[in-house]
């Protein structure tokens, strides 16, 4: 999916856009609000993605703003048509927000790096991994869980067997592989999954070992950088351990929330394994499994 098929990702840009207008017209968004007579509320909703802007609505700020020139004017509001699309996953029901949000953003992501010291990360799981933690995080939601299952198996397909695939640089903590879930089978199949995976050229797995201490008391995180449009990351945090069934992840996408993980990210990824030693590592543990 391009970015203008992309509603997450036309959203993100549009709000970068319209901040960045309102930034460089000097006005505060209490004097937005008054000078379209609407109310502050909706003007931070805008800016922060929380409701759908209208093309009116974006003309009216547009006009505002003193932006006239066509061509800019044009690829506003083919942002803001797409940011108002449907997305492949509403036919799932309603999502949580903020993960419905994390899909859109990770399927248009041009890199993504992702800390991970629970659960193997949801892009690389097998579907009987998926199913067990799923099911663990929501005993009494199945088949409603089924959803999530398949809404994690769509997501593979569409962000890692796409024509031109992000490179995906993940650091596992080796709680990851020794932690059995779905059972011994399942966990065994699991990690031969990620040592094919670890071959392919766009996909890079470190193991951060026992061995190398506490490093990081952050939770998981995913880190996601795209090809234009936003220049700079953008973060995405798990408060659900397991499932996000609820609205407990946040995506962080002010410029100045990615720098301090991804100094993190490159910390773990200098102490852990290098990525020989790690599919080594994950194909030893998985020997071990009996």
């Amino acid at each position: 999916m391009s970015e203008r098929d992309n509603p997450a990702v036309a959203r993100l840009r549009l709000r970068h856009a319209l901040r960045s207008a309102r930034d460089s017209s000097d006005l505060t968004q209490e004097q937005v609000a008054a000078s379209l007579e609407w109310s502050l509320s909706k003007v931070i909703r805008i800016e922060n993605g929380s409701v759908r802007m209208t093309i009116t609505d974006m003309r009216a700020l547009l006009q505002l703003y003193g932006i006239r020139e066509q061509s800019a004017v044009t690829e506003l509001e083919v942002l803001a048509r797409t940011a108002r699309a449907k997305a492949w996953w509403a036919e799932f029901g309603d999502l949580a927000p903020k993960y419905a949000n994390y899909i859109g953003l990770e399927e248009g992501a041009a890199a993504i790096s992702c800390y991970q010291q629970l659960v193997i990360p949801g892009l690389l799981q097998t579907e009987a991994y998926a199913r067990a933690v799923v099911s663990a995080g929501q005993p009494e939601a199945l088949p409603a869980g089924d959803d999530y299952v398949s809404i994690r198996l769509r997501r593979q397909e569409r962000v890692l067997q796409r024509a031109e695939p992000p490179r995906v640089h993940a650091v596992l903590d080796e709680a990851t592989l020794r932690r059995i879930n779905g059972g011994v089978s399942v966990q065994r199949e699991q990690l031969h999954h990620l040592v094919r995976l670890g071959t392919r050229a766009n996909i890079r797995l470190q193991v951060l070992p026992f061995s190398a201490g506490l490093q990081a008391l952050e939770p998981a995180f995913v880190l996601m950088s795209f090809p234009y449009g936003a220049d700079h990351d953008v973060v995405y945090l798990e408060f659900s351990s397991v499932v996000p069934a609820v609205d407990r992840g946040q995506v962080l996408d002010r410029e100045e929330d990615a720098g301090p993980y991804r100094e993190t990210f490159d910390r773990l990824a200098a102490v852990a394994l290098g990525e020989a030693d790690s599919l080594a590592y994950i194909a030893q543990v998985a020997g071990e499994l009996r």
